[in-house]
């Protein structure tokens, strides 16, 4: 049996199926790059890009009072990378025979936003990439949201949503993911999660009304 490691990996390669033609989303990859790097340069607690968790929980029919998370910091920050070509695997780490290396990463914009709603965390998480496959990139960071295993992953990422739709992640029901139609060419994947630390999940924020929200952020980003 494979490494759990390596499956998520294996799994999280982007995929070469066609993404459609360019999309005439409100967000591109590059805008996506661009407050990306600048929320890392400048962080901020205000979520970019007109996101507005409070009205997408409303939208929802969750209750609660919204307000940034700044327990470890300023509630919105950002990352890019420029990706990595494929690498050899790690000494002893057992891999499919159809990848004899770590599959390539593509160049990546990541906004990430926290919120509390009451006692309850709320994260959103945008990912950006400027070719097909930004679910799949997200999948090791969906897992840990959704708090499932490695064939609960790889079902995920069979059925992942299509441009402007948002799909529950199985398991408990504490992760949801959109996927987001971009401006121009790339693909862009929103998670909505809550962080449910050592304790169980917030009920109120599960299921459908969390999927709903994540449907309702989609559609914020047009």
């Amino acid at each position: 049996m494979f490494a759990s490691a390596g499956i998520l990996l294996g799994t999280a390669a982007c995929s070469s199926s066609p993404g459609g033609p360019p999309g005439s989303g409100s967000v591109s990859y590059d805008g996506v790059r661009s407050v990306a790097r600048q929320l890392h340069q400048d962080q901020q607690n205000s979520c970019p890009f007109g996101l507005d968790l409070a009205k997408a929980l409303k939208a929802a029919e969750i209750p609660g009072s919204v307000g940034p998370d700044t327990a470890d910091g300023p509630a919105a920050d950002g990352s890019v990378s420029d990706g990595t070509s494929p690498q050899p695997w790690p000494s002893g780490m057992s891999h499919p025979p159809s990848m004899p290396s770590v599959p390539a990463v593509p160049p990546n914009a990541d906004v990430t936003c926290g919120y509390r709603v009451g006692e309850t965390r709320i994260g959103i998480e945008l990912l950006a990439i400027p070719q097909y496959g930004a679910v799949n990139l997200l999948l090791p960071r969906i897992q840990v949201a959704a708090r499932i295993g490695a064939a609960q992953v790889r079902q995920f990422a069979t059925e992942q949503p299509d441009a402007g739709q948002a799909k529950l992640v199985p398991g408990e029901g504490t992760a949801a993911v959109a996927r987001i139609r971009p401006r121009g060419a790339g693909d862009i994947a929103l998670l909505l999660s809550q962080d449910v630390g050592d304790g169980g999940p917030d009920r109120a924020f599960t299921g459908e009304p969390l999927r709903k929200a994540a449907q309702a952020l989609a559609d914020q980003l047009g």
